[in-house]
């Protein structure tokens, strides 16, 4: 594996992006009170994204074409109470032109 690829990863304190050029932001599992995807059209290309927010209105964007989001999304739903994996994985299928979806937030 590339070293200098992106990627994503989840660990005991949270969630996090590395962008490969030695940027790695991400949010502790304790702060993360929403979850939602949305899909784009980047020049013809379809690129779907989870994101998560916070409450202070941080957000990290979540690619799901990085190595580690099929990962990052069990890890998610372990630590996330009702959020289901199948959830995470059906984010897939959003098209551009689909609303954005809430796909978890904390009461």
């Amino acid at each position: 594996m590339n070293p200098h690829a992106p990627r994503l990863y989840a660990d005991p304190r949270g969630v996090w992006r590395d962008d490969g050029a030695g940027r790695i932001y991400g949010v502790r599992w304790n702060e993360i009170d929403g979850v939602d995807a949305y899909a784009i059209d980047a020049d013809g290309q379809r690129q779907v994204f989870v994101e998560l927010g916070t409450a202070a209105g941080q957000r990290v964007e979540l690619p799901l074409d990085w190595p580690g989001y099929r990962e990052v999304a069990t890890a998610l739903s372990l630590r996330l109470p009702g959020l289901r994996l199948e959830t995470l994985l059906d984010a897939e299928q959003l098209r551009p032109e689909d609303p954005p979806a809430v796909l978890w937030w904390r009461d």
